[in-house]
């Protein structure tokens, strides 16, 4: 209630990007002569974006901000039906306190509960639709494509029981139908509009260090020594440039490809299920990228709920999320001249900070699991559950 009540406060950060989909929309649904795709989105991003068309003029902007509640009071209940009411709540807890400013107006919630039900998939062991859903959602944001390692290794360790000769054989089938989910929409999009139809990987390689990043919070511990940095407003957000975001950029990328791989390996080994591997790469990610949008953190809510549950830990970052945007981006926006107040940078990396030692909590702390050694046992064996979780562990 309290974020349908943001949709009608005042500011014009709550309509900046729902009024950047509705442009999208009309260019694309109301030109289908000549379509438009959007250039910084992947091609699919167009279906959200035609809530905005669902009413007249301003009204559709709040239309897509209803459509977005129904949504997550959607997830609430899937959550309730596939998961636990425990969980349920955790997901409410979570989104209302990290998103105020995004979670009803960005559609990051989609392909996150996308993932989501792709975790419940793989707890049921049906790995077919999981691929189908890792191309679709990769198709409306990029992220979901970095779990495709996940599912494969899930796959293969049910393969690797005595005398199944084709463990490798099902996984590449399935990676195969991903790509082909994947190619058919890129090639689909090139067919409509080639300028436009790889925006969403080209946009995000050219983006400067957002101001919310991890190498960003590097680059402002750097300006405490004498390093000069420069705010700038590029590619429709606040970034850093400065002489330390090169090195910056390359440190983090390192530790994300060292993170992933040892998350990944780690679950080869049985250490991790898929499930906890899936929310570790997407914590990877997050922390790791020069670009965190706010709306960023809602990738990992919802999965992060359903495979931990409730910790109290989590909510100081979340609640400095909501704190920095939209309050704090608010003001630096309106300052005079436009800039970075002197509180912003230093609250992005206190959450910065916080976030990253949650999530090598996260990692560090997850169950230690091991193979059954028998046919008819179950995959993983929990030990710090006391009982075999069947084919639930992965």
């Amino acid at each position: 209630m309290l974020c349908l009540a943001a949709v009608y406060l005042q500011g014009g950060w709550r309509r900046d990007d729902p009024a950047v989909y509705q442009f999208y929309a009309q260019h694309f649904w109301e030109s289908l002569g000549h379509p438009r795709l959007p250039s910084e989105y992947p091609p699919l991003s167009v279906l959200p974006f035609g809530l905005t068309l669902l009413a007249p003029g301003g009204s559709g902007l709040d239309a897509f901000a209803m459509g977005m509640a129904a949504l997550f009071a959607a997830g609430f209940f899937a959550f309730r039906r596939w998961s636990s009411d425990s969980k349920a709540w955790t997901y409410v807890v979570y989104a209302l306190t990290a998103e105020v400013g995004t979670l009803l107006f960005r559609y990051d919630l989609l392909p996150a509960l996308m993932v989501v039900a792709g975790i419940w998939l793989l707890e049921r062991r049906r790995f077919g639709p999981v691929y189908a859903l890792i191309g679709m959602g990769t198709l409306l944001k990029l992220f979901p494509l970095a779990l495709l390692p996940v599912v494969v290794i899930a796959q293969w360790r049910v393969g690797i029981a005595p005398g199944d000769r084709q463990g490798w054989r099902r996984p590449a089938l399935g990676v195969g139908l991903c790509a082909v989910i994947v190619a058919a929409g890129f090639g689909g999009a090139l067919l409509i509009d080639p300028s436009h139809a790889l925006g969403s990987v080209t946009y995000f390689l050219q983006r400067p260090v957002e101001v919310e990043s991890m190498p960003a919070t590097l680059m402002w511990l750097g300006s405490l020594g004498g390093v000069s940095i420069t705010a700038v407003y590029s590619h429709t957000s606040f970034a850093l440039t400065g002489p330390l975001s090169p090195a910056a950029s390359v440190l983090c990328d390192a530790v994300l490809i060292v993170g992933v791989l040892w998350v990944l390996w780690r679950q080869v080994t049985g250490r991790i299920t898929a499930s906890y591997a899936t929310v570790a790469v997407l914590l990877v990610v997050i922390c790791t990228s020069h670009v965190l949008c706010p709306q960023y953190l809602l990738w990992v809510i919802p999965a992060l709920a359903t495979v931990q549950g409730f910790q109290w830990r989590w909510l100081p970052p979340f609640a400095m999320t909501s704190l920095i945007y939209p309050f704090l981006f608010h003001f630096a926006a309106h300052a005079n001249p436009p800039g970075y107040t002197d509180g912003l940078l230093p609250a992005v990396a206190l959450r910065n900070v916080l976030l990253v030692a949650c999530a090598v909590t996260f990692i560090v702390a997850t169950p230690v699991l091991v193979s059954a050694r028998r046919a008819g046992e179950p995959l993983f064996l929990c030990p710090s559950a006391g009982r075999a979780h069947g084919s639930n562990a992965l």
